[in-house]
């Protein structure tokens, strides 16, 4: 690493020249002139940097091609992403394109600054795997954004700085790391993204060839710059740095503006948004299943915004070992349930909107949310408390309201295989659609990917404007889920549980007398009333056939 001196008694600063490889020539003299301000230390100029991202304070495009979606799985599941470990080679993994017909393949090196890195083997691999950290995903995210600001990032570089990164990531608010913590910490999380290498074999998809692309990095770093003081006493330490990055090859066919526009390669963004970036780096030590589901849904919500099987997002999340011990023992899944549901919550908090597939999603494994419990309406005085539950248990069983809690038999399988339909923050959804609004038909013509740019339909659930972050939670009305699943518009309106209490007391029916006429539990007939859950189509029309009501025109 390249050390500048900015004391008066030392040699002038130098600077690293940049090759035309993108490598480092011999360090020349910088003629930068020093100045001078009162107080501990003298100061200096550091290299220019690229602009700021997040002009507006908020969002601001960011790479979100397939290549940059694995790089972000890795660095944010670690080994969970699945690594082939074949004898004695080097582990790699592969994520298949286009149901198998290509593919990405990844794998790691830890030789950083030479022309043409070798690929560590074995132990060695996966010993370097299992130290990335969570938070090295937001600096790939954050070079993926600097990345679309260039014309051809595969052979420019951006110069960001330590100062740069500490305002993204919200660290310069952070008091519980001293200076010197703060670099370290940012040096090491730059460095992890740029021990990926990365082969592509695409296939031909609608207007674009097949093509692969040579093992290449992902991020191509040159080594950093490292700025030092000293202060009276002649101690030196370090005040900063500067960073040189630059794509891989790969960002030849994914990042190109020409070849997007004569239809030999893509050119596909999204929205990164600066909150996400900060939250990530709150939550990621208490909630880090969180924090995996927050990185991996800001690159699906792009791709498609149809709701998604609970059991993708818990491998997502945990990893596929940790749900098959679930699977296996009642105390694991006890405790994998319970941690679901706080990440529910956690992404709640974080202004995700979470909409829950009334038609598959068990009611008992609901996150703990005021809208979506129960048990919300036990009265808060004591007295009436206990009367509440008195009059409860008098119910038949399965009317209680207590039997909408237990967990039935097979419950877990069941919950892996409901869906859920997750939208991201107001902030986003908003600046996608402006994108989409913007963007020239040619270079929208050019991107194969169905709907490139997500944004949510007027016949799916749109967020609900708010000044709080959290995010309107609603069970998916099985009209909504209809359409997000096969397109269609369901043919009637679906009847409320008021009118379905309506017609059981007129028919002298009571809730278990119902549900064993139309199959169903009576935990199921008690949500419906309550209007926590939703009748479906098919639900409605058995409903009609059994308490004989005429059809809606």
């Amino acid at each position: 690493m390249k050390h500048i001196g900015t004391n008066g008694i030392n040699p002038p600063p130098v600077t690293a020249m940049i090759a035309a490889d993108g490598l480092e020539s011999t360090p020349q003299k910088s003629s930068v002139k020093k100045t001078t301000r009162k107080g501990r230390y003298p100061t200096f100029e550091r290299p220019p940097t690229h602009a700021d991202l997040f002009p507006d304070g908020k969002t601001d495009r960011m790479a979100s091609n397939k290549v940059i979606w694995e790089g972000c799985n890795i660095l944010s599941q670690g080994r969970d992403v699945g690594w082939v470990e074949e004898g004695s080679g080097s582990p790699y993994y592969e994520s298949s394109v286009a149901k198998g017909k290509g593919y990405l393949s990844f794998w790691i090196t830890n030789e950083l600054h030479v022309k043409h890195p070798t690929v560590l083997e074995e132990e060695a691999a996966l010993a370097l795997i299992d130290q990335f950290d969570i938070r090295a995903a937001c600096l790939h995210l954050i070079y993926a954004a600097y990345a679309t600001q260039l014309e051809r990032p595969w052979e420019q570089q951006f110069v960001l700085n330590d100062r740069q990164l500490e305002r993204y990531l919200g660290l310069d608010k952070n008091k519980k790391l001293n200076k010197q913590q703060k670099l370290e910490l940012l040096l090491e999380l730059a460095k992890q993204p740029c021990h990926l290498l990365v082969y592509v074999s695409w296939p031909e998809k609608g207007k674009v060839k097949s093509f692969s692309v040579s093992r290449t990095w992902l991020w191509e770093i040159s080594e950093p710059i490292l700025h030092f003081q000293e202060d009276l006493l002649g101690n030196s330490e370090m005040v900063g740095f500067t960073l040189r990055v630059k794509a891989g090859n790969w960002a030849q066919y994914f990042l190109n503006p020409s070849r997007c526009k004569d239809g030999n390669g893509y050119y596909e963004y999204g929205i990164l948004s600066q909150s996400i970036l900060q939250d990530l780096m709150k939550i990621w030590y208490n909630h880090e299943a969180a924090a995996r589901l927050i990185l991996w849904l800001l690159f699906k919500t792009k791709v498609g915004n149809g709701p998604v099987r609970v059991g993708t997002l818990f491998k997502v999340a945990f990893g596929m070992e940790k749900v098959e011990q679930a699977r296996q023992a009642a105390a694991v899944r006890k405790r994998l349930v319970a941690q679901w549901k706080t990440t529910l919550k956690v992404l709640d908090e974080q202004g995700w909107h979470l909409t829950f597939d009334s038609a598959t999603y068990p009611p008992q494994y609901l996150p703990d949310l005021p809208d979506l419990m129960p048990l919300t309406d036990i009265p808060n005085d004591p007295d009436q408390a206990a009367e509440f539950w008195l009059e409860d248990g008098a119910k038949e069983e399965g009317d209680r309201l207590t039997d909408l809690v237990k967990r039935p038999y097979g419950g877990f399988e069941q919950l892996l295989t409901a869906r859920i339909l997750v939208q991201p923050p107001e902030e986003i959804s908003q600046k996608l659609a402006e994108l989409k609004a913007m963007r020239p038909p040619s270079l929208s013509a050019a991107e194969p990917l169905p709907k490139p740019i997500a944004i949510p339909s007027e016949t799916q659930l749109e967020p609900v404007p708010s000044k709080s972050r959290k995010s309107e939670r609603r069970p998916l009305s099985s009209e909504t889920s209809q359409m997000s699943l096969d397109g269609s518009k369901a043919a009637e309106q679906i009847d409320s549980g008021e009118k379905l209490k309506a017609l059981r007391l007129t028919r002298g029916m009571t809730q278990k007398n119902l549900a064993a006429k139309i199959g169903k539990s009576t935990s199921w007939v008690k949500l419906v009333e309550t209007g926590r859950r939703n009748i479906t189509l098919d639900d409605q029309a058995l409903l009609q056939s059994i308490l004989k009501t005429p059809k809606s025109p």
